[in-house]
């Protein structure tokens, strides 16, 4: 995955590991989302539920007492996910998106050492669902799925 902005090139695959301009990368491995810098993104629908319903995740991540460390909106769920895959990040969530901006970054989060669930506790991540918790381990996906509420999309 190219990001040229910021002249950096993120590579993954499956069984051989994730880079960052050439140097092996891991995620940072928090379990806890009061330790964890979060990235989440508005999307672009704008409907009253919708909005209304990214404003309580945004709120369910962001009080006491279990108030992260941080939450930043990058505008890309590519540079999302390979941010937690590089440690620059311990989570992402979002709802929305389509396969092609989560495909090849989801493989290098998870040679990163990282972990892709869906939001919906016990059900199957499916790319084509159109939604994603992204984590540095299964423990931060397990709490940000008890506190993410999802907005159902279209599959792809």
């Amino acid at each position: 995955l190219s990001l040229s902005l910021s002249l950096s090139l993120s590579l993954g695959r499956l069984g051989f590991g994730a880079q960052l301009n050439g140097f092996p990368i891991k995620v940072t491995g928090e379990t806890t989302i009061t330790k964890s810098l979060l990235l989440c993104e508005m999307g672009s629908r704008r409907d009253e539920h919708s909005i209304s319903i990214k404003c309580d995740n945004m709120r369910a991540v962001t009080q006491e007492p279990e108030a992260c460390h941080g939450l930043r909106m990058q505008g890309s769920a590519a540079l999302n996910i390979c941010s937690v895959a590089d440690g620059s990040a311990d989570g992402y969530w979002e709802s929305g998106m389509h396969i092609w901006d989560m495909a090849a970054a989801s493989v290098i989060l998870t040679e990163a050492g990282g972990c892709v669930v869906s939001p919906v506790q016990g059900e199957s991540f499916d790319l084509l669902k159109r939604r994603i918790i992204a984590a540095a381990s299964p423990e931060l996906a397990l709490a940000l799925q008890k506190k993410i509420k999802y907005i159902d999309y279209p599959s792809d």
